[in-house]
């Protein structure tokens, strides 16, 4: 099986564990990829997309739309290998690419407004361009493109840096250059492939700035700042603690420690996951809200000690999809540099919850703030018309969470290999055979025959399990003896799946006290009034733990309510199917 990013030349830290090509998924996951094919990638006219560089249309942040979706088209076509596909992705960047200048200049700004055209998004734009031609010389090795990618990183290179070129914390729209420094991301990783020395001065720059032209981002972490803090100056109007593009930043700082090798950097990042696991990452495995302490631009998508304010009922907009998507990533690049299961774990929660809760099953749209309670709602705040389909961020961005999926449910490490998702699914070397999460029964079948180990991914909610094999408990692993496989042998695990009843987090606002939350293994749950004639009535329990339940036919019965999975609550996308997941208690 191919990895799907190896260490490249000029790297000085080697990931952990290796992701895998070559997983094919059955099922709801399957079902979803395969859908953003005909309801989007070849759905959108990506000659219109393109158009906003061709004709320089200088428009605020229109440039994202190509590397979003180009990004998530390259992955889903290495997954799916889908002819239309891949004319969709080849005609797209080949018409891109011709646009570009001899001086390697790709933009939709003016060369008179750069380096911060586009009402401030220019190094936002080239960001995307960046990342989605990245996954397509990944997909394709097209050459062309690793020198289109090099000679506008290049470009920006030459405009960006400490003075007399521009530093990149005086460039941007609202948030103090943030948005502009996530551009580390595909410098560094450019740099790790060619190792042109303009790139890392450039990448050097933008994490010696700190990210922030309020605040040193980085140094604020370290000394402890929460992530709706950082860069406040006590207006709530002016917070810049945008989510999105604050995790933007520290997947750059990851991808920088890759080629520095200094611990610095990495325990920067650790210390700033643990800080939004902590006060900002839901139940549904997202985070960002309209409240009640950050007010910034960007409503609904700024930091907020969401984790708190979850049930918060004066919060109307939060948990941008855009925010899911980059928190996956985020957790993504953590575990494949520490092999840290909790991270898989984290990525579990949101995929089965703020990501596929979002997505419409056809493919079409991806909402831009899932919602505990309410409905699934059309709503966007930031989009524009594509040759009659109004394309949002979240709705080009949201393929992305799905299209990673089948690259990490496997991983390699020296002499064994990681299970790291219940999905049914197939490769070279394994087929996975299981309703998960609807119970924990999973079946394991060796394919390809072979000395090593296999380790299976324990989920944090299970408390016990029942394993075929001997193993040892490594990392949040069930890692089982060493030993030569044969093909058809067989290895079965039962997960305990408790059904938890959560309290109410601490808020600021007394009307969330009282309210809880239902989880099934890594599931939210949700009573939804199209099942369940008393959805919006108070529940008689308390919070703990409840053992005996599964799922059956897509629902949970408990006590007198009917439960179904979150993703699967307000399938009507109409006011038919309001439902509820923080519930009274009586």
């Amino acid at each position: 099986m191919r990895c799907h990013m190896d260490t490249y030349r000029f790297s000085k830290v080697a990931d952990r564990v290796r992701l895998l090509d070559g997983t094919r998924f059955y099922g709801v996951f399957d079902q979803r990829i395969n859908a953003l094919i005909s309801g989007l990638f070849t759905r959108v006219d990506m000659g219109a997309v393109v158009d906003f560089y061709r004709y320089r249309l200088n428009r605020f942040a229109a440039g994202e739309f190509f590397g979003k979706l180009m990004r998530a088209a390259c992955l889903v076509y290495r997954y799916t290998k889908n002819a239309e596909l891949k004319n969709v992705i080849d005609g797209a960047a080949a018409d891109l690419m011709s646009l570009q200048d001899v001086d390697g200049d790709i933009s939709t700004a003016p060369k008179a407004e750069q380096p911060n055209g586009s009402s401030g998004a220019d190094l936002w734009e080239r960001k995307y361009v960046l990342l989605g031609l990245w996954e397509y010389y990944l997909a394709t090795e097209d050459e062309k493109a690793l020198d289109c990618m090099t000679r506008l990183a290049l470009y920006t290179a030459s405009q960006v840096g400490d003075p007399p070129k521009t530093p990149v914390t005086n460039t941007g729209w609202a948030f103090c250059g943030i948005e502009s420094s996530s551009i580390l991301e595909p410098v560094v990783r450019l740099y790790a492939l060619t190792g042109r020395e303009e790139l890392f001065r450039l990448a050097s720059h933008i994490v010696s700035s700190g990210a922030c032209g309020r605040e040193d981002m980085f140094a604020a972490i370290m000394n402890g700042k929460a992530p709706k803090d950082i860069g406040s100056d006590g207006v709530p109007e002016h917070s810049i603690a945008k989510a999105y593009e604050m995790m933007s930043c520290f997947e750059g700082l990851l991808e920088f420690y890759r080629v520095t090798g200094e611990e610095k950097h990495l325990l920067c990042a650790r210390k700033f996951i643990e800080r939004i696991n902590e006060r900002e990452i839901t139940y549904l495995g997202s985070g960002g809200a309209d409240g009640p302490y950050n007010l910034g631009p960007g409503t609904g998508e700024q930091w907020n000690d969401t984790f708190f304010e979850q049930a918060n009922p004066d919060i109307k907009l939060s948990m941008e999809t855009c925010v899911t998507i980059t928190y996956m990533k985020l957790m993504l690049q953590y575990y494949r540099l520490t092999g840290d299961a909790s991270c898989i774990d984290r990525i579990e929660v949101s995929a089965y919850n703020a990501l596929l809760g979002a997505m419409k099953p056809d493919g079409t749209f991806f909402d831009y703030f899932p919602k505990f309670n309410g409905t699934r709602s059309t709503k966007v705040n930031f989009s524009y018309d594509i040759n009659g389909i109004p394309l949002s961020c979240c709705t080009a961005n949201g393929p992305m969470g799905l299209a990673i999926l089948p690259f990490f449910a496997y991983c390699a490490r020296p002499g064994r290999f990681d299970v790291n998702l219940y999905i049914p699914s197939e490769n070279e070397y394994f087929r996975l055979d299981t309703d998960y999460p609807d119970n924990g029964r999973i079946r394991l079948t060796v394919k390809k025959s072979g000395e090593y180990k296999i380790a299976l991914r324990i989920p944090g909610f299970c408390r016990s399990l029942s394993l075929s094999h001997g193993y040892d408990m490594e990392g949040g692993y069930a890692v089982l003896e060493k030993k030569t496989w044969k093909k058809g042998d067989a290895v079965t695990l039962s997960l305990d799946m408790p059904l938890v009843c959560h309290p109410c987090p601490p808020s600021v606002n007394p009307e969330a006290s009282g309210q809880v939350l239902f989880t099934y293994g890594p599931l939210v749950l949700a009573r939804d009034k199209s099942v369940d004639p008393g959805w919006d009535q108070p529940v008689r329990t308390v919070p703990g733990t409840y053992d005996g339940y599964e799922i059956k036919d897509g629902r949970l019965r408990f006590e007198d309510a009917v439960f179904v999975p979150y993703p699967d609550a307000g399938a009507s996308w109409d006011d038919s199917t309001e439902y509820k997941c923080w519930l009274r208690q009586v």
